[in-house]
Protein backbone atom coordinates (compact mmCIF):
# COMPACT_ATOMS: atom_id res chain seq x y z
CA UNK A 1 0.00 0.00 0.00
CA UNK A 2 2.98 2.49 1.06
CA UNK A 3 4.64 1.72 -1.94
CA UNK A 4 1.64 2.23 -4.34
CA UNK A 5 1.32 5.50 -2.80
CA UNK A 6 4.77 6.88 -3.26
CA UNK A 7 4.58 5.65 -6.87
CA UNK A 8 2.01 7.80 -7.35
CA UNK A 9 2.89 10.62 -5.33
CA UNK A 10 6.50 10.50 -7.89
CA UNK A 11 4.00 10.55 -10.98
CA UNK A 12 1.99 13.49 -9.90
CA UNK A 13 5.36 15.19 -8.50
CA UNK A 14 6.43 14.48 -12.47
CA UNK A 15 3.56 15.92 -14.14
CA UNK A 16 3.90 18.95 -11.74
CA UNK A 17 7.33 19.72 -12.91
CA UNK A 18 6.51 18.91 -16.86
CA UNK A 19 3.81 21.64 -16.72
CA UNK A 20 6.02 24.01 -14.98
CA UNK A 21 8.48 23.46 -17.50
CA UNK A 22 5.70 24.11 -20.38
CA UNK A 23 4.35 26.85 -18.13
CA UNK A 24 8.36 28.62 -18.43
CA UNK A 25 9.08 27.53 -22.06
CA UNK A 26 5.89 27.55 -23.85
CA UNK A 27 5.97 26.28 -27.56
CA UNK A 28 8.32 28.26 -29.90
CA UNK A 29 7.39 30.21 -32.40
CA UNK A 30 4.41 32.52 -30.25
CA UNK A 31 4.32 35.93 -31.89
CA UNK A 32 5.84 36.73 -35.05
CA UNK A 33 9.97 36.34 -35.66
CA UNK A 34 12.11 39.16 -36.55
CA UNK A 35 14.88 38.65 -39.13
CA UNK A 36 17.45 41.20 -39.07
CA UNK A 37 19.36 42.23 -41.99
CA UNK A 38 22.41 44.03 -41.26
CA UNK A 39 22.55 46.14 -45.16
CA UNK A 40 20.34 47.69 -47.18
CA UNK A 41 17.04 46.53 -49.30
CA UNK A 42 17.72 45.03 -52.56
CA UNK A 43 21.28 43.21 -52.30
CA UNK A 44 21.97 39.43 -52.45
CA UNK A 45 22.10 39.38 -48.48
CA UNK A 46 18.38 41.56 -48.08
CA UNK A 47 17.15 39.10 -51.74
CA UNK A 48 18.10 35.54 -49.87
CA UNK A 49 17.16 36.88 -46.53
CA UNK A 50 13.38 37.59 -47.95
CA UNK A 51 13.47 34.17 -49.75
CA UNK A 52 14.33 32.28 -46.42
CA UNK A 53 12.19 34.55 -44.08
CA UNK A 54 9.08 33.31 -46.48
CA UNK A 55 9.94 29.77 -46.57
CA UNK A 56 10.79 29.85 -42.35
CA UNK A 57 7.16 31.59 -41.82
CA UNK A 58 5.35 28.87 -43.81
CA UNK A 59 7.19 26.05 -41.65
CA UNK A 60 7.20 27.43 -38.41
CA UNK A 61 3.43 28.41 -38.56
CA UNK A 62 4.36 32.32 -37.86
CA UNK A 63 5.35 35.73 -39.84
CA UNK A 64 8.81 36.00 -40.11
CA UNK A 65 9.51 39.63 -40.72
CA UNK A 66 12.48 41.17 -42.23
CA UNK A 67 13.96 44.03 -41.09
CA UNK A 68 16.61 46.12 -42.30
CA UNK A 69 18.98 47.85 -40.26
CA UNK A 70 21.75 48.97 -42.33
CA UNK A 71 25.15 50.56 -41.85
CA UNK A 72 28.73 50.29 -40.36
CA UNK A 73 29.16 47.07 -42.57
CA UNK A 74 26.02 45.31 -40.86
CA UNK A 75 27.48 45.77 -37.16
CA UNK A 76 24.15 48.30 -36.51
CA UNK A 77 21.84 45.43 -37.24
CA UNK A 78 23.93 43.22 -35.37
CA UNK A 79 24.50 44.97 -32.21
CA UNK A 80 20.41 45.11 -32.01
CA UNK A 81 20.04 41.77 -32.50
CA UNK A 82 22.60 41.15 -29.48
CA UNK A 83 20.37 43.25 -27.31
CA UNK A 84 17.49 40.90 -28.45
CA UNK A 85 15.84 38.69 -25.80
CA UNK A 86 17.27 35.32 -26.06
CA UNK A 87 14.08 33.41 -27.32
CA UNK A 88 13.88 32.96 -30.98
CA UNK A 89 12.01 35.86 -31.74
CA UNK A 90 15.08 37.73 -32.82
CA UNK A 91 17.04 36.50 -35.59
CA UNK A 92 20.02 38.06 -37.56
CA UNK A 93 20.55 36.99 -41.43
CA UNK A 94 23.73 38.41 -41.50
CA UNK A 95 27.12 37.10 -43.82
CA UNK A 96 30.83 36.71 -43.99
CA UNK A 97 31.29 40.70 -43.02
CA UNK A 98 30.23 39.58 -39.34
CA UNK A 99 33.73 37.39 -39.19
CA UNK A 100 35.31 40.57 -40.87
CA UNK A 101 34.16 43.07 -38.75
CA UNK A 102 35.27 41.84 -35.65
CA UNK A 103 38.93 42.66 -36.96
CA UNK A 104 37.92 45.43 -39.13
CA UNK A 105 35.90 48.09 -36.59
CA UNK A 106 38.56 48.61 -33.44
CA UNK A 107 35.77 49.25 -31.05
CA UNK A 108 32.33 47.19 -31.41
CA UNK A 109 29.55 47.08 -29.45
CA UNK A 110 29.67 43.21 -29.30
CA UNK A 111 31.65 40.04 -29.66
CA UNK A 112 30.91 38.53 -32.68
CA UNK A 113 31.77 35.02 -31.36
CA UNK A 114 30.55 35.36 -27.55
CA UNK A 115 27.05 37.51 -28.00
CA UNK A 116 25.08 35.08 -30.36
CA UNK A 117 24.25 31.44 -31.12
CA UNK A 118 25.10 30.23 -34.16
CA UNK A 119 21.99 28.60 -36.01
CA UNK A 120 22.34 27.65 -39.82
CA UNK A 121 24.99 28.63 -42.71
CA UNK A 122 22.02 29.18 -45.58
CA UNK A 123 24.25 29.88 -48.69
CA UNK A 124 27.52 30.29 -49.92
CA UNK A 125 28.81 32.61 -53.41
CA UNK A 126 31.45 33.59 -55.58
CA UNK A 127 32.76 37.15 -55.76
CA UNK A 128 33.92 38.02 -59.85
CA UNK A 129 36.63 40.24 -61.37
CA UNK A 130 35.06 41.99 -64.09
CA UNK A 131 36.20 44.64 -66.28
CA UNK A 132 34.68 47.72 -68.67
CA UNK A 133 33.63 46.22 -71.87
CA UNK A 134 36.43 48.66 -73.80
CA UNK A 135 39.37 47.99 -71.13
CA UNK A 136 42.46 46.91 -73.14
CA UNK A 137 42.69 43.13 -71.76
CA UNK A 138 40.20 40.53 -72.13
CA UNK A 139 41.55 37.82 -69.48
CA UNK A 140 43.07 38.49 -65.83
CA UNK A 141 46.74 37.22 -67.25
CA UNK A 142 46.64 39.91 -69.73
CA UNK A 143 45.14 42.57 -67.10
CA UNK A 144 47.79 41.35 -64.86
CA UNK A 145 50.18 42.44 -67.44
CA UNK A 146 49.18 45.84 -67.96
CA UNK A 147 48.86 47.01 -64.63
CA UNK A 148 52.40 45.84 -64.03
CA UNK A 149 53.39 47.72 -66.85
CA UNK A 150 51.06 50.22 -65.85
CA UNK A 151 51.63 50.63 -61.72
CA UNK A 152 48.32 52.74 -60.04
CA UNK A 153 46.97 53.06 -63.46
CA UNK A 154 44.20 51.02 -63.13
CA UNK A 155 41.28 51.54 -60.79
CA UNK A 156 38.87 49.01 -59.51
CA UNK A 157 35.44 50.01 -57.93
CA UNK A 158 33.98 47.66 -54.73
CA UNK A 159 31.60 48.35 -52.19
CA UNK A 160 33.50 50.07 -49.03
CA UNK A 161 33.91 48.86 -45.99
CA UNK A 162 34.51 45.15 -44.28
CA UNK A 163 33.28 43.51 -47.37
CA UNK A 164 35.33 40.54 -49.45
CA UNK A 165 35.11 42.61 -52.38
CA UNK A 166 37.29 45.24 -51.13
CA UNK A 167 39.54 42.93 -49.02
CA UNK A 168 39.35 40.15 -51.71
CA UNK A 169 40.73 42.36 -53.96
CA UNK A 170 43.55 44.31 -51.72
CA UNK A 171 44.65 40.52 -51.12
CA UNK A 172 44.69 39.99 -54.42
CA UNK A 173 47.19 43.16 -55.09
CA UNK A 174 49.80 41.97 -52.48
CA UNK A 175 49.26 38.22 -53.79
CA UNK A 176 50.26 39.13 -57.88
CA UNK A 177 52.78 42.06 -56.61
CA UNK A 178 50.08 44.81 -58.48
CA UNK A 179 49.29 48.47 -57.52
CA UNK A 180 45.81 49.15 -58.61
CA UNK A 181 44.04 51.99 -57.58
CA UNK A 182 40.92 51.47 -55.61
CA UNK A 183 37.38 53.40 -55.41
CA UNK A 184 35.14 53.17 -52.57
CA UNK A 185 31.71 52.70 -53.22
CA UNK A 186 28.38 52.67 -50.88
CA UNK A 187 27.00 49.76 -52.37
CA UNK A 188 27.68 47.01 -54.80
CA UNK A 189 25.22 48.21 -57.56
CA UNK A 190 27.38 51.31 -57.47
CA UNK A 191 30.54 50.13 -57.78
CA UNK A 192 28.90 47.83 -61.05
CA UNK A 193 27.05 50.84 -62.67
CA UNK A 194 30.60 52.92 -62.36
CA UNK A 195 32.53 50.19 -64.26
CA UNK A 196 29.44 50.14 -67.06
CA UNK A 197 29.87 54.01 -67.17
CA UNK A 198 33.91 53.76 -67.43
CA UNK A 199 34.37 55.63 -64.37
CA UNK A 200 36.86 52.54 -63.18
CA UNK A 201 38.47 49.75 -65.30
CA UNK A 202 37.75 46.95 -62.89
CA UNK A 203 34.77 46.01 -60.42
CA UNK A 204 34.74 43.34 -57.86
CA UNK A 205 31.60 42.51 -56.82
CA UNK A 206 29.39 39.56 -55.68
CA UNK A 207 29.20 37.40 -58.89
CA UNK A 208 26.18 37.70 -59.73
CA UNK A 209 25.69 41.51 -59.36
CA UNK A 210 27.99 41.48 -62.66
CA UNK A 211 27.20 38.14 -64.93
CA UNK A 212 24.17 39.85 -65.72
CA UNK A 213 25.79 42.41 -67.64
CA UNK A 214 28.47 40.26 -68.64
CA UNK A 215 25.70 37.80 -70.45
CA UNK A 216 24.60 41.42 -72.32
CA UNK A 217 28.07 42.17 -73.73
CA UNK A 218 28.16 45.24 -71.61
CA UNK A 219 30.93 43.72 -69.02
CA UNK A 220 33.91 40.87 -69.59
CA UNK A 221 34.18 38.74 -66.61
CA UNK A 222 38.09 38.14 -66.08
CA UNK A 223 37.62 35.29 -63.15
CA UNK A 224 35.94 34.41 -60.01
CA UNK A 225 36.93 33.99 -56.71
CA UNK A 226 37.04 30.31 -55.83
CA UNK A 227 39.87 27.86 -55.82
CA UNK A 228 38.20 25.24 -57.95
CA UNK A 229 35.80 26.32 -61.26
CA UNK A 230 32.04 26.57 -59.80
CA UNK A 231 28.85 25.13 -62.07
CA UNK A 232 28.03 28.77 -60.96
CA UNK A 233 30.41 30.24 -63.41
CA UNK A 234 30.40 27.93 -66.40
CA UNK A 235 34.04 28.39 -68.41
CA UNK A 236 35.44 31.48 -66.14
CA UNK A 237 38.38 31.12 -64.74
CA UNK A 238 39.65 31.12 -61.35
CA UNK A 239 41.76 33.78 -60.00
CA UNK A 240 43.95 31.15 -58.80
CA UNK A 241 44.42 29.49 -62.24
CA UNK A 242 44.35 32.70 -63.93
CA UNK A 243 46.86 34.30 -61.47
CA UNK A 244 48.81 31.18 -60.90
CA UNK A 245 48.00 31.74 -57.17
CA UNK A 246 47.26 28.11 -56.33
CA UNK A 247 44.64 28.25 -53.22
CA UNK A 248 43.50 32.01 -53.58
CA UNK A 249 39.73 31.93 -52.92
CA UNK A 250 37.18 34.66 -51.58
CA UNK A 251 34.02 33.23 -50.76
CA UNK A 252 30.88 34.86 -48.98
CA UNK A 253 28.77 33.32 -47.06
CA UNK A 254 25.39 33.91 -45.45
CA UNK A 255 23.38 32.16 -42.39
CA UNK A 256 21.43 32.98 -39.66
CA UNK A 257 22.70 33.74 -35.98
CA UNK A 258 20.43 34.67 -32.66
CA UNK A 259 21.41 36.15 -29.57
CA UNK A 260 23.56 34.06 -26.99
CA UNK A 261 21.72 31.88 -24.47
CA UNK A 262 19.04 30.89 -26.83
CA UNK A 263 17.41 27.53 -25.88
CA UNK A 264 18.97 24.56 -27.34
CA UNK A 265 15.75 23.50 -28.73
CA UNK A 266 14.79 26.65 -30.22
CA UNK A 267 18.21 26.79 -31.81
CA UNK A 268 17.97 22.93 -33.03
CA UNK A 269 14.08 23.60 -34.27
CA UNK A 270 15.54 26.30 -37.02
CA UNK A 271 18.60 24.84 -38.11
CA UNK A 272 16.51 21.44 -38.87
CA UNK A 273 13.85 24.32 -40.41
CA UNK A 274 16.35 25.97 -42.78
CA UNK A 275 17.79 22.21 -43.89
CA UNK A 276 14.00 21.21 -44.90
CA UNK A 277 13.72 24.24 -47.21
CA UNK A 278 16.75 23.95 -48.59
CA UNK A 279 15.82 20.53 -49.70
CA UNK A 280 12.75 21.39 -51.12
CA UNK A 281 13.43 21.12 -54.87
CA UNK A 282 11.12 24.28 -55.26
CA UNK A 283 13.77 25.97 -53.71
CA UNK A 284 16.65 25.17 -56.75
CA UNK A 285 15.58 27.87 -58.88
CA UNK A 286 16.01 30.85 -56.65
CA UNK A 287 19.61 29.11 -55.18
CA UNK A 288 20.90 29.09 -59.11
CA UNK A 289 19.26 32.27 -59.82
CA UNK A 290 20.89 33.91 -56.95
CA UNK A 291 24.37 32.02 -58.41
CA UNK A 292 24.67 31.18 -54.19
CA UNK A 293 25.37 27.42 -53.40
CA UNK A 294 23.37 26.08 -50.43
CA UNK A 295 24.93 25.36 -47.64
CA UNK A 296 24.03 23.75 -44.92
CA UNK A 297 25.56 22.34 -41.11
CA UNK A 298 25.38 21.96 -37.75
CA UNK A 299 25.20 25.36 -35.17
CA UNK A 300 28.47 23.97 -33.84
CA UNK A 301 30.18 23.52 -37.32
CA UNK A 302 29.03 27.22 -38.30
CA UNK A 303 30.34 28.51 -35.14
CA UNK A 304 33.89 27.27 -35.89
CA UNK A 305 33.56 28.74 -39.88
CA UNK A 306 32.93 32.35 -38.10
CA UNK A 307 35.90 31.50 -35.42
CA UNK A 308 38.02 30.93 -38.52
CA UNK A 309 36.98 33.45 -40.79
CA UNK A 310 37.44 35.89 -37.63
CA UNK A 311 40.96 34.75 -37.61
CA UNK A 312 41.72 34.65 -41.36
CA UNK A 313 40.45 37.94 -42.00
CA UNK A 314 42.14 39.70 -39.37
CA UNK A 315 45.47 38.37 -40.99
CA UNK A 316 44.34 40.17 -44.42
CA UNK A 317 43.45 43.02 -42.76
CA UNK A 318 46.70 43.33 -40.83
CA UNK A 319 49.27 41.97 -43.57
CA UNK A 320 47.39 44.27 -46.65
CA UNK A 321 46.52 47.01 -44.37
CA UNK A 322 43.04 47.74 -45.32
CA UNK A 323 41.40 49.84 -43.68
CA UNK A 324 37.99 51.69 -43.74
CA UNK A 325 37.58 54.07 -46.86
Amino acid sequence: MQKRVLLKVLALGSLLACGAASAEEPAYPSRPVTLVVGFAPGGGVDLMARYIARKLGDRLGQPVIVENKAGAGGTIGAAHVAKARPDGHTLLFTSVAHSINQSFYPSLPFDSLKDFAPVSPVATAPNGIAARIDAPYNTLHEMIAYAKANPEKVTYGAVSGSTTMYLGMAMFERAAGLKLRYIPYGGTMASVQATLAGETDLVSSGYASSDAFVQSGKLKMLAVTTTKPTHLAPNVPTVAAAANLPGFEVVNWMGILAPAQTPASVVKRLNEEIRKIQDDPESEPFFLAQKNDKFHDTPEAFGKLIAVDIARYGKIIKDTGAALK
